[in-house]
């Protein structure tokens, strides 16, 4: 069987069980809907880690994130699965699908760390700030008629930076202390991004974001 066959069956059963899960801790266990969407978020980015591991062609891996944002679609159309909703469908998962599948078809063959950094840190980062935010937020402010806080946009800062450095440094193409500038310049971006971005549209353009400021930085230091 054609290894990749094999990964893209094993890629179908980790998403079907993470939305078995996040449907389980909602229903069962009356989690918030915003933290086991959140979870499941979180879940689709980390999984980039293992994908370019495992996966020996690019074709492949972007046809699992391509398929599992139709799936994602039409859970927003129809409302399939309410454990990746927050306050009512959104498009946020579609979004992240999707732009998994673009940057790593973008990036595969050429610093494919910088995708994985911009999926996981958007990701990581977007879970820190609205979670933190919506709990302990208290200094607001507003951003394109969205309401925002202070330590939301300090906790996607902190998270995103500090899952990109590892990313980074682990690849093998940058030291710590790049990794860790890279991080921390990119990760401020990512902040305004998230910030600024309508509800949901942040898991489109803070990757795609992050993955620009991260490119920019590699090729204006070589």
């Amino acid at each position: 069987m054609n290894p990749d066959l094999q990964t893209m069956a094993l890629a179908a059963g980790y998403f079907a069980v993470l939305l078995v899960l996040v449907e389980i801790l909602r229903r069962r266990v009356d989690v918030e809907s915003d933290v086991t969407r959140k979870i499941f978020l979180m879940g689709t980015a980390a999984s980039a880690l293992v994908a370019v591991r495992l996966f020996e062609d690019k074709d492949s891996a972007v046809l699992v994130y391509g398929a599992l944002a139709v799936l994602l679609y039409l859970s927003f159309r129809f409302e399939l699965f309410a454990g990746i909703e927050d306050a009512g469908p959104s498009l946020g998962p579609v979004f992240l699908a999707l732009t998994s599948a673009l940057l790593l078809a973008l990036f595969w063959n050429d610093r494919v760390e910088i995708a994985v950094a911009a999926i996981v840190g958007a990701a990581f980062g977007d879970a820190a700030a609205a979670l933190i935010g919506r709990r302990f937020g208290t200094r607001k402010f507003h951003s394109f008629a969205h309401m925002r806080s202070m330590e939301g946009t300090l906790a996607m800062f902190l998270a995103s930076g500090l899952v990109m450095a590892p990313i980074l440094e682990g690849s093998g193409a940058f030291g710590w202390h790049q990794a860790v500038a890279f991080s921390l310049i990119t990760a401020t971006v990512a902040a305004w991004v998230e910030a600024a971005s309508a509800y949901g549209a942040d898991n489109l353009t803070v990757p795609l974001a992050t993955a620009a400021t991260l490119t920019l930085l590699f090729r204006f230091t070589q």
